[in-house]
């Protein structure tokens, strides 16, 4: 569901839950909405803005629920097209297609997700969470 009156930008400490709705929704322009208003709501950078960073900060994660796929976006150009690194068995910075990951079905077909309870962090503490010490 998207809420037409949303605040311009979240503080840091704010999660996503009450503005961002997936249920019911799994691919396709809806989502890509949600995709990039979740990107709007957290005040994702420009490209380029954070290159120079040894750590930059990860704003959205996106994550397919039924396999290892997680995206952690660091920028976005206000569109179509986001930057991060994608993690799966290996981990890649790139440049992220945000209407062919809206489209990705998954395995089950329920779609990518995007993590709501996720608050922006650098990129180090992000990969710490996802790949924990033993």
């Amino acid at each position: 569901m998207i809420n037409s009156r949303q605040p311009k930008t979240l503080a840091p400490t704010e999660t996503l839950d009450r503005h961002i709705r997936q249920t019911g929704i799994t691919t396709g322009p809806t989502k890509l909405a949600l995709i990039q208003r979740a990107l709007r709501l957290r005040g994702t950078p420009p490209f380029r803005s954070q290159e120079q960073l040894d750590d930059p900060t990860v704003f959205l994660k996106i994550f397919d629920p039924c396999g290892g796929f997680t995206w952690l976006i660091t920028e976005w150009d206000g569109k179509n097209c986001a930057f991060g690194m994608g993690i799966s068995y290996m981990e890649e910075f790139g440049y992220i297609d945000l209407p062919e990951l809206s489209e990705a079905a998954g395995p089950l077909g329920i779609g990518m997700e995007i993590d709501v309870w996720f608050l922006p962090q650098p990129l180090s503490q992000a990969i710490k969470q996802l790949r924990p010490s033993p």
